[in-house]
């Protein structure tokens, strides 16, 4: 019983006495804020803003180096990453434009205040941008950028917090455009490679050692990245260093890899090239003799795929070598051209058949030649089938003279041959020709003089007739002009996906 109360007389007492003793240890509100501004100022007093912070390596981490460092070297700066944004990739300046949030975190020990008095109530000091200016800084920068803002809203966003031990956190909002590489060969399947570079401008490896951060994931997206025309495939990220005259810098890159979503060119470009081509096939089934509709045909196609093509090219860069949209417009341009040269040939051939019938119509001088001679000998023949008789006409006496005197006729005392005169040809269809041993003998001929010309054209093409041409194109460009959108398709989308 006794034991009981003594040890509960015991328990009270070290409650007491632990009641008296808390007091001191607990942080009074509204206390922290005013320790955080002594502390503060105690700091700046003596911390020198121009001094590189060194920390001082131990005696058992040099001797696990296998190369002996001298006691005091510079300083570890962690870069964190984390990409708000992606908002534009332009195909004309070659660049990005990304919505950062930039860390930096390194240790400075002359901005310890873990040992001050009230530090125990503080987790960190939080100060606004306006203590930049009074702190030393790594000065990390964006070497290959092309521009790049501090976001202020209204504010510069700068975050700077000091930590008990010394460690510093600053952290940027800021918009970065940054370069972009473009190979426009495979357009518009390629593929678009951003780069951001960070690297210390003042202080070399002796003074600044750049790392991604050490502890968990240093580039981090806060949202996935949706461009209306790009999609990102992967990122890597990776530290080199760099060699300059004034000595050797630590880099850190970051590369992000775009694909191309070519959807847009296929609506636009694409499907509308293809009706201009079809359009201009349309004169192989139009009747040869209406020549202004066909030529209308291919004439407005070639245009209107010249005008889209020039619209497409002012939305890219002057570029040197061919792209894979100059493939694809240069081979419908071609089939439309070739659509016209078909015509130019169809006419062609139809006037050679228009003057092949007029020669029929119309006898050469070589065909009257020999037909002269036929009907000569036709005459002499019949003339010698049918005997002539010699007669002496009687001619009247005709008055002449003043004095009604009468005068015989000067051909009354000549002599004529009477012959009879020949028949009509039985066949209206060729008047000049009989039927007979003489209408076989100008048949003959005239066999004859068709093979003689046969022989002068045996160029196969030359056969041809207009309406053979278009049914021949009617087949060759559709079949020929599928088979290299086949290839051109199957060639360029492989590479964009490797």
């Amino acid at each position: 019983m006794w034991r009981r109360k003594i040890e509960v007389r015991q328990v009270s007492r070290a409650l007491a006495n632990s009641m008296e003793a808390e007091p001191t240890e607990f942080c009074i509100l509204g206390q922290a804020e005013k320790d955080a501004t002594r502390i503060l100022n105690d700091i700046l007093k003596k911390y020198d803003k121009n001094l590189v912070p060194k920390m001082k390596v131990g005696e058992q981490a040099m001797k696990r180096e296998w190369i002996i460092r001298p006691p005091f070297q510079g300083v570890d700066v962690d870069v964190e990453l984390l990409i708000q944004k992606v908002s534009e990739i332009s195909e004309l300046t070659g660049a990005s434009t990304m919505h950062l949030l930039f860390s930096q975190i390194w240790h400075d020990p002359g901005l310890s205040f873990e040992h001050e008095e009230g530090s125990q109530c503080l987790t960190n000091l939080t100060l606004s941008h306006r203590m930049v200016d009074y702190i030393w800084l790594p000065n990390v920068c964006i070497v290959n950028s092309k521009g790049s803002q501090i976001h202020s809203s209204p504010t510069p966003n700068i975050f700077l917090a000091i930590f008990p031990n010394g460690t510093v956190w600053m952290n940027y909002r800021i918009v970065v455009e940054s370069p972009c590489e473009m190979d426009f060969s495979f357009f518009p399947m390629d593929r678009v490679m951003c780069s951001v570079i960070f690297e210390s401008y003042s202080f070399n490896v002796g003074k600044v050692r750049l790392h991604w951060k050490r502890m968990g994931r240093p580039v981090e997206f806060i949202d996935e990245v949706q461009l209306p025309d790009f999609h990102m495939t992967t990122h890597v990220y990776e530290k080199i260093t760099y060699n300059y005259p004034a000595g050797t810098w630590d880099q850190l890159n970051i590369k992000l890899f775009f694909r191309r979503s070519y959807g847009f060119y296929i609506l636009q470009i694409y499907l509308p090239t293809y009706c201009m081509v079809l359009i201009s096939w349309i004169s192989f089934w139009l009747d040869r003799k209406c020549l202004p509709a066909r030529v209308t045909l291919g004439i407005s196609s070639l245009m209107a795929l010249t005008l889209q093509y020039s619209n497409v090219a002012k939305s890219l860069p002057k570029v040197s070598y061919v792209k894979g949209l100059d493939l694809f417009m240069f081979g419908c341009m071609g089939y439309i051209f070739l659509s016209i040269v078909e015509l130019a040939c169809v006419s062609s051939l139809e006037l050679r058949r228009i003057n092949e019938q007029n020669e029929d119509k119309f006898l050469s001088d070589e065909d009257l030649r020999d037909k002269r001679n036929i009907f000569t000998r036709t005459f002499s023949t019949k003339f010698k089938r049918r005997p002539c008789t010699l007669s002496s006409p009687t001619v009247p006496d005709t008055p002449t003279g003043t004095n009604g005197e009468w005068q015989r006729s000067p051909w009354a005392d000549k002599t004529y041959i009477e012959c009879p005169e020949p028949r009509p040809p039985d066949d209206n269809h060729n008047p000049e020709v009989e039927k007979g041993e003489s209408n076989q003998m100008m048949v003959f001929v005239r066999r004859s003089s068709r093979r003689k010309k046969k022989k002068l054209t045996p160029t196969f093409f030359k056969r041809w007739s207009g309406e053979d041409m278009d049914r021949f194109c009617q087949k060759l460009f559709p079949i020929s002009f599928t088979f290299c959108n086949l290839i051109y398709w199957m060639y360029y989308t492989a590479k964009s996906k490797d």
